[in-house]
């Protein structure tokens, strides 16, 4: 008997517990912050916009308000340009090496119509346009729009209190159909005085327009202070809806002393994916062959290579997205 009592007196006891968790959670558990919300991952979000020249591509970065319980109120969300976190971002990431530094995307290449962002009550969020015209943006370097939410005794919202909630710092990063990270196990560079090839697992490449991009020639390496010197712009040029030629420039042909041999080209395959259906899987594959000069590495000596081979860009695209930003697989 005593034990039966002892038993319906524990299970009382975790109602009664059950019950006032369960109110608890009707009161809101923390405060409600204004939150600017980039994708996770990292300090930096590398947001992926399409290339369209003078034509502007809309992004849109999405506002919030935290808690556990619904927004009880009207709030308008003020956002602005936030350099000093920027700069403080560079300065522990690359010390003295400014040529690495996020440089600060200037106000010719994008435009926010309206940096306050209204949240009704009930709803938890809303979402901040941000409208970007990339013409004549130079990848050499890496662009940042960094954002911040403005404070106020007068607005009716406080910012987190945590810097990665309460900003975003949004590296700019545009793409073509050409552009990436190619595979380039292929692509073999040659010294003149070596026939024992010097071969990287992958190269970037960066939009120039709409059909061009550039990479650094042979093995030069993205993170070499003198890099701009060894772009290659590659121009694609269209005879069918998957072949065609590619021409090869470079931006500085005085010191790289470029020079194509025959006809570089590409070819684009398109495959489904046999697991998942609705996934394309699209490869550009590029062939060329071509020699150039380094002139710079080591003063008053010259090194020649020369460069053959192919190299592959695949992207996975999710044919049941329609937003093309969103669609492919980064």
């Amino acid at each position: 008997m005593e034990n039966i009592k002892y038993l319906l007196g524990s299970i009382l006891t975790i109602l009664v517990i059950c019950s006032a968790c369960n109110d608890e959670w009707k009161d809101e558990q923390y405060r409600q912050y204004a939150c600017l919300k980039a994708p996770a991952g990292s300090t930096v979000t590398r947001i992926r916009v399409k290339y369209k020249g003078e034509d502007g591509t809309r992004y849109q970065l999405p506002v919030t308000i935290s808690g556990t319980t619904a927004n009880v109120k009207d709030r308008d969300v003020h956002i602005i340009l936030d350099p000093d976190t920027l700069d403080i971002y560079n300065k522990e990431h690359y010390y003295n090496r400014t040529d690495l530094y996020y440089r600060l995307l200037d106000k010719s290449f994008y435009d926010i119509p309206n940096p306050v962002v209204h949240i009704p009550a009930g709803k938890q969020s809303g979402l901040l346009d941000i409208h970007f015209k990339l013409k004549d943006l130079d990848l050499v370097d890496q662009w940042m729009l960094p954002l911040v939410i403005e404070d106020d005794p007068s607005y009716n919202y406080q910012s987190h209190p945590r810097k990665d909630y309460n900003n975003a710092l949004l590296w700019v990063t545009p793409f073509n159909d050409y552009s990436g990270t190619y595979g380039t196990t292929n692509l073999s560079v040659y010294t003149e005085k070596s026939n024992q090839p010097i071969i990287v697992d992958t190269r970037t490449a960066h939009v120039v327009d709409e059909n061009s991009i550039f990479f650094y020639a042979g093995v030069t390496q993205e993170e070499r202070k003198d890099r701009k010197y060894f772009k290659v712009i590659a121009t694609f040029n269209a005879e069918t809806d998957s072949t065609g030629t590619v021409s090869l420039e470079a931006v500085y042909p005085d010191i790289l002393n470029l020079q194509v041999n025959g006809q570089p080209g590409y070819e684009i395959v398109n495959i489904m994916d046999s697991a998942r259906p609705t996934l394309l899987r699209r490869t550009v594959t590029v062939s060329m062959q071509y020699t150039f000069e380094d002139v710079l590495e080591l003063p008053g000596y010259t090194t020649r290579y020369s460069v053959r081979g192919t190299m592959s860009l695949q992207r996975n695209i999710n044919t049941l997205i329609e937003d093309e930003e969103y669609a492919i697989e980064w």
